[in-house]
């Protein structure tokens, strides 16, 4: 088989079949053996099989069909409603499903128990729902099987992706194949404990197939990613006759990514636009540059954008993407005369990069290895989307410690090696704040914030660099004192900054001497960045990753306060870190809390420490929003 390329496709199973329309021929059914270790499942599969069809024109067929046996009241509850979305790049031709009794008996839904509903909003993944399937299975009892099949049919091809075998639920068949009506030629590489298939060539369609006993069961959400030892296959789709490799990979990058901008000079551009500055060199400019694309643009939606549009235009109007960026940023450097190379690596979520294996679907995350005069070497990633801007040498935090591969050398003449990406380091990535109230008396309606702030590490998104002020915005730290000229534009950290500020009282009374004093406005509420789950659940989950955040707030008045609370602490400790908060009396007239988030680990190996991660968020929110009890003397 030839070396080749590839992208992303979920799959899972597989199953021969023959229909025309709604017309279906249901597999036979048998009724295996349980294991013992399978017993105590809420439901498990009997059969999880996938049929993966590339047709003749330029259209995919997936086939799903799932035989569910139901062992527990709760694996009821879970399947009484079946539901399917339809996405916008799909359409479902073919729904089906039926349940089969332990004496034998046999229910086909009809369509009054098939319901379609049409909804206009995003999920969790962002992704425009437009219609949602419901199979509604009606009595069902503790030792059914429900049989369900459904059909997607896409208007194109996925030309190079990879399948994970693992679902949902332990199946204790699982089939998955792949068939090539096209005119393309298709190259499957299956790795861990997928090597062995079959390959038949039928009627001039070839099909690779893979029948694996015991599968393991593998929740996937947002928040998780796939193990390293997962179970997958990769599959390119190329021209005939043509060889994939690393040369041509580097090459397409490069006719994409070195073509003329529009600008005979970027660099000015950049100065005429105001936002370079003259002291620093064209490297230390970076930061400032990004933070113009991340304030100053709109992040462009349009998905069919040609590739030959010119990078100047978009400049002028403002719109920027992950492929105006780098060309921009490229053409930049290539202006100053400074080295850097082309790296490619992926999102853990989506499972590890393997060097050696041309695959594109590998390829998630683009960035550039940029050298400074003295070989210093920083990291420079793309962006995203309108919210995900990187600065020099941030790294997402699925990214962190990941392999990925490295192009030196020029368009005709390649050379790659395995570089491995940077980790935040555990004694690093801290955020540590001293706060001081100074009121006149509790009641006061005003008082005087002095803050002190300092951040350490390098790596951890978390830690951005200031001169976006987003950041600090949702850690509650007022933007108004810092400026892009206060800050360092490159890194490491720390970097570190102090703020004074007049705001409205953060103390409600009780009574005449009673007050309580609430930390919620002065410091985060959360672990999580926006939009990830809150849910966790996977074989192991990636955090971005900051070690430790503790926030000392010293109350101040001039008369004598004390502490009315009778409990002065609350701690939260587990494996995967510990969060804790406490009061104390200094003297007379000043009183303070710490708060503190401790993580011990970035990488949530299993579903115990998954969990346990929760319990912090849980504890942290229930911290945050502790109103101590004060008493004015």
């Amino acid at each position: 088989m030839k070396p080749v390329t590839l992208s992303i496709l979920f799959l899972s199973f597989f199953i021969h079949l023959s229909f025309a329309g709604d017309k279906y021929i249901w597999p036979e059914f048998s009724n295996p053996a349980i294991p013992d270790s399978l017993k105590s499942e809420d439901a498990i599969y009997f059969e999880n099989r996938i049929t993966v069809d590339f047709m003749m024109d330029y259209e995919t067929s997936v086939v799903y069909f799932k035989r569910i046996k139901l062992l527990s009241k709760k694996g009821i509850e879970n399947f009484i409603n079946h539901d399917l979305f339809q996405f916008n790049n799909g359409t479902i031709t073919l729904k089906k499903a039926r349940i089969i009794k332990p004496d034998g008996s046999i229910k086909e839904l009809t369509d009054e128990n098939i319901k379609e509903t049409f909804i206009d909003n995003k999920n969790k993944y962002e992704s425009d729902y437009y219609k949602r399937i419901q199979f509604i299975f009606p009595n069902l009892e503790v030792g059914d099987v429900i049989d369900v099949v459904y059909q997607i049919d896409y208007k194109s091809y996925s030309l190079s992706h990879c399948i994970y075998l693992e679902d949902d639920l332990y199946s204790l068949n699982s089939r998955l194949s792949l068939r090539n009506f096209s005119n393309f030629e298709l190259t499957v590489y299956p790795s861990k404990n997928l090597s062995n298939y079959v390959v038949t060539d039928k009627n001039s369609s070839p099909t690779f197939y893979w029948n694996i006993q015991g599968v393991k069961k593998n929740s996937q959400n947002e928040f998780s990613a796939h193990r390293a030892d997962a179970s997958k296959v990769a599959y390119t789709l190329w021209m005939p006759n043509e060889t994939f490799s690393y040369d041509l990979v580097y090459s397409k990058d490069y006719d994409r990514y070195h073509m003329n901008t529009g600008f005979k000079k970027a660099g000015k551009a950049f100065d005429d636009s105001g936002i370079l500055n003259p002291e620093l060199g064209p490297i230390e400019n970076l930061n400032a540059i990004i933070h113009f694309f991340e304030t100053d643009f709109e992040w462009n939606e349009d998905e069919d954008m040609p590739e030959s549009i010119n990078a100047a235009d978009c400049y002028w109007k403002r719109i920027i993407d992950a492929k105006m960026f780098f060309r921009l940023i490229q053409q930049y450097l290539d202006e100053n005369d400074i080295t850097y190379h082309v790296g490619f690596t992926r999102n853990l979520n989506e499972g590890v990069f393997e060097h050696g294996f041309v695959a594109l679907y590998q390829l998630d995350y683009r960035y550039l290895i940029i050298e400074n005069i003295i070989g210093e070497k920083h990291f420079l990633f793309g962006p995203t989307s309108k919210s995900r801007f990187y600065y020099l040498d941030e790294i997402p935090a699925a990214c962190e410690g990941n392999q990925s591969i490295l192009f030196t050398g020029n368009r005709d003449k390649v050379a790659t090696s395995a570089v491995l990406l940077p980790q935040s380091d555990f004694n690093e990535n801290k955020h540590t704040a001293t706060i001081v109230l100074k009121t006149g008396h509790l009641s006061d309606s005003t008082l005087v914030i002095n803050r002190r702030d300092s951040f350490s590490g390098q790596h951890s998104v978390f830690f951005r660099n200031p001169s976006s002020s987003y950041r600090f915005k949702i850690m509650n730290v007022s933007d108004t004192i810092l400026k892009p000229s206060e800050v360092k534009y490159i890194y490491p950290y720390p970097v570190s900054f102090k703020q004074e500020d007049t705001v409205s009282t953060y103390f409600s009374n009780f009574d005449e001497n009673l007050y309580s004093f609430n930390a919620e406005k002065l410091i985060p509420n959360f672990i999580f960045f926006e939009g990830e789950t809150k849910e966790p659940t996977a074989d192991y989950s990636i955090i971005p990753f900051s070690k430790q955040q503790k926030y000392s707030i010293y109350i101040e008045s001039p008369a004598s306060i004390k502490i009315a609370d009778k409990i002065t602490s609350l701690v939260k400790t587990n494996s995967v870190g510990s969060v804790k908060t406490e009061i104390i009396q200094t003297d007379a007239n000043k009183i303070k809390i710490n708060y503190e988030i401790k993580l011990e680990k970035r990488i949530l190996s299993n579903e115990t420490e998954s969990n346990e991660y929760l319990e912090l968020v849980k504890e942290w929110g229930n911290i945050v929003i502790k109103k101590w009890i004060l008493q004015e003397g």
